[in-house]
């Protein structure tokens, strides 16, 4: 494996990994490194493979997690909330800890969500939509209405929500094809990841890994942020569509992520 990593500064990072495991922390993308791409209003689909080989990171790794924008009761139904997996959920706003069997919120749900549930409901009966792709989380809520969906709809949608979470004040409303989200704001995987560093005391990381796809760039500018300030070595992972500014980069999950998790997990000790 080190001989395909592309620069000194993930070989070395790839080099921490190897020589202090009990001090390491392997962050991996839901979406973006361990299943494929969850189909419109589904549910992730995670491999039988990942689901096996995934969690035995835990039993070489000091840190082995999932951080991802799905809340950890459905990382739980799909099968990863297993012993070896931590699962950071809704952007580290929860975290599930395997060791302790235990479940807790790492930041209040903000006191505003319920009028943004409410509105989204009045709104989804008045424009007749479908009710069933409301999805309400402790910390956010997601709307995913018909890809051709009538634009004057969408406007309205979007316009409506916008207010009512503006009134809020600690929540931001974001857009994307076929689907409106509103989540804690200033919430990102920078924020994300240095949430979870805090939780890792007492011991300081030896060294960060994080494999993730496009949406990932922001966790990957952390992780330069580490190295170039704090020292700490890291290994950026790019997964599908994240080609750039990684040390590594592997095809789309879940065969082209498995090497590089059965190449983790099989290094020999030092």
């Amino acid at each position: 494996m080190r001989s395909v990593i592309r620069t000194d500064e993930g070989r070395e990072g790839w080099d921490a990994l190897m020589e202090c495991p009990e001090r390491a922390v392997l962050l991996w993308d839901l979406n973006g490194a361990a299943q494929e791409l969850s189909p419109l209003n589904g549910m992730p689909q995670l491999d039988s493979d990942v689901r096996r080989e995934l969690p035995r990171m835990g039993e070489r790794y000091a840190v082995n997690g999932v951080l991802t924008g799905w809340p950890c009761y459905q990382v739980s139904e799909i099968g990863l909330a297993v012993p070896g997996c931590h699962v950071w959920g809704q952007l580290a706003c929860e975290h599930w800890d395997w060791q302790k069997q235990t479940h807790r919120e790492l930041v209040p749900p903000s006191s505003g969500l319920s009028l943004v549930y409410d509105k989204v409901h009045e709104l989804v009966t008045e424009l007749r939509l479908n009710p069933e792709c409301i999805y309400a989380r402790s910390h956010s809520l997601v709307l995913r209405y018909p890809v051709g969906t009538d634009r004057k709809v969408v406007e309205r949608l979007v316009r409506e929500l916008t207010d009512v979470t503006a009134a809020a004040g600690d929540l931001k409303l974001m857009q994307d094809r076929g689907v409106v989200k509103v989540a804690p704001a200033g919430l990102d995987k920078r924020v994300a990841l240095r949430r979870i560093l805090k939780e890792c005391v007492p011991f300081e990381p030896s060294v960060i890994m994080d494999a993730g796809d496009a949406p990932d760039r922001v966790i990957m500018g952390e992780l330069d942020r580490l190295r170039r300030e704090e020292g700490i070595p890291t290994f950026k992972v790019g997964v599908r569509n994240l080609r750039e500014g990684v040390d590594l980069f592997v095809p789309s999950p879940p065969r082209g992520v498995l090497p590089l998790i059965r190449a983790l997990g099989d290094a020999p000790v030092r």
